[in-house]
């Protein structure tokens, strides 16, 4: 979705899977960093490390953007000492050739997004603090780091990760032409939630929540590759999760039509008004949800209503439109190169 005329994309991240057959789909240069894996190990971060820093120096960007909190560290430190010593590269190559010309400063912008901080999951206190001090040392790597909520961009400043100048607020956005939501084969009346199986999303809490309601069908899909098209089989999303940044997911079962309850937790409540496009409830009670979820059961007028209010909102608040022109402006685009661009009448790849 860059403009061509003023990006070259290139993308790095581990393994091989979904994610990456439709970038080299797209056409775009993908390379795979091998010792990059989910959990912390030591000595893998040690060897994604070198490799990152490889592919910089094949790549040489003008532009690094993490969107990884995993690879945040790594990545950061990586680009830091890509930056120095390509700099001193380039001092080194002027003198070469003439000792008495200054060697123009290149530009460099690194940039990290952020998906929710860790530190704010249930965790034991001293996990917490250790996490807050990661988190503050990583962002030192960064000219400026993307909040994808405003309740992230809060938190931050309330436990001064970082300064208040390098932060900047952009909601994640979709774009309608990327989604091919399948057509319903379920039968049966459905609530249904899409998620990884982990303790942040709540799942729990969602079974016991049916218990109370058990003429209806809960289908949990997880870990499972574009889960999303499968959306129309719900009548009903709910995303009960204890910890979120701003969940792609609402956005999609949004996009999809379908009337949405969720938990009343970080930055859910910047895309569900309670009672106008969804309905929000507690983090950690069944009973709450059980309630919300027979409400809306025993309401097809209101399913509707904010369902189709909810589908209003991400097309006109949520686009990928939106988010990219953020984006791009966080990118900070010299008007002198943009201009150059244009009177050589040819591309400059600035990322």
């Amino acid at each position: 979705n860059l403009p061509k005329n003023h990006f070259e994309p290139v993308v790095a991240g581990g393994g091989k899977g979904v994610m990456a057959d439709k970038i080299i789909s797209a056409g775009l240069p993908y390379f795979e960093i091998k010792s990059f894996q989910r959990d912390i190990n030591i000595f893998k971060e040690i060897f994604s490390f070198f490799e990152i820093l490889k592919i910089l120096f094949k790549t040489k960007p003008d532009i690094i953007h993490i969107s990884s909190s995993k690879a945040g560290g790594t990545a950061g430190l990586a680009f830091l000492i890509y930056s120095i010593l390509s700099l001193t590269s380039v001092k080194a190559s002027y003198k070469k050739i003439n000792l008495y010309r200054k060697p123009k400063k290149r530009e460099l912008t690194s940039v990290f997004t952020v998906h929710g901080w860790a530190f704010l999951e249930s965790r034991p206190w001293w996990q917490i603090h250790l996490i807050k001090m990661v988190s503050k040392i990583t962002c030192l790597f960064y000219d400026k780091i993307i909040c994808v909520s405003h309740n992230d961009y809060k938190e931050a400043l309330k436990n001064k990760i970082a300064p208040a100048t390098k932060f900047v607020v952009i909601h994640n956005g979709i774009s309608p032409d990327d989604y091919n939501f399948l057509e319903r084969t379920e039968e049966k009346f459905t609530i249904g939630t899409i998620g990884e199986s982990t303790k942040n999303k709540g799942h729990k809490y969602l079974r016991e929540a049916q218990k109370n309601l058990p003429s209806i069908k809960l289908n949990i899909i997880s870990n499972m590759s574009d889960a999303s098209r499968y959306l129309k089989n719900f009548d009903i999303f709910v995303l009960p999760s204890i910890k979120e940044g701003l969940p792609y997911v609402i956005l999609e079962a949004g996009l999809a039509g379908l009337p949405v309850i969720a938990s009343n937790v970080g930055g859910i409540p910047e895309i569900i008004e309670d009672g106008k496009d969804g309905l929000l409830v507690p983090p950690k009670d069944p009973e709450a949800l059980a309630e919300a979820i027979k409400r809306l059961v025993d309401d097809k007028s209101l399913r509707d209503t904010l369902a189709a209010n909810l589908h209003k909102k991400i097309k006109a608040e949520f686009s990928m439109e939106k988010m990219l022109n953020a984006t791009m402006a966080t990118y900070k685009i010299q008007t002198d190169r943009t201009q150059k661009t244009e009177r050589d009448g040819k591309s400059q790849p600035l990322a």
